[in-house]
């Protein structure tokens, strides 16, 4: 099990910087305002009209977008489960503990999301008591429902 923790870190290690190069280099220049002798501008700093994640803009790309946040919290959870049996140790199960926590939350708000409204289509018959109907209060005491006399 420690054999596998070390590739996944070491897969981690390979991957992740040049993603985060890639990330720089596409957000373009440094928002830190340059008055051009070098010294930070701080009372005219550039104005950001850059979002940082658009939304989804078609509905197959907002399905896309939940499938891929889905699998990304359950390779989290599978692997912080692996770390909790190679480790050991209180800090690997309070992460994967919170890592299934913040997996149950997410699948929750999937199903729900998911889930017709069907508060709004229900027909909701109000209950009517003897005091709205007078015929009803004066039924004899000693006839079943059914028909059937005691």
């Amino acid at each position: 099990m420690l054999i596998l923790l070390g590739l996944g870190v070491l897969w981690a290690a390979v991957l992740v910087p040049p993603l985060l190069r890639s990330r720089v280099a596409a957000a373009g220049p440094s928002p830190v305002a340059n008055n051009g002798s070098g010294q930070l501008d701080v009372y005219h700093p550039p104005a950001l009209h850059r979002v940082t994640s658009l939304p989804p803009r078609s509905v197959h790309a907002a399905r896309r977008r939940r499938r891929d946040v889905l699998l990304v919290l359950v390779g989290a959870s599978v692997f912080t489960l692996l770390g909790g049996f190679a480790v050991g140790g209180f800090v690997p199960w309070t992460a994967h503990f919170m890592t299934d926590l913040v997996l149950v939350g997410y699948t929750a708000l999937l199903v729900h999301r998911q889930q017709p409204a069907r508060d709004t289509s229900t027909v909701v018959v109000p209950i009517r008591s003897s005091m709205d109907h007078p015929g009803l209060a004066e039924a004899p005491d000693d006839a079943m429902v059914g028909g059937l006399a005691t």
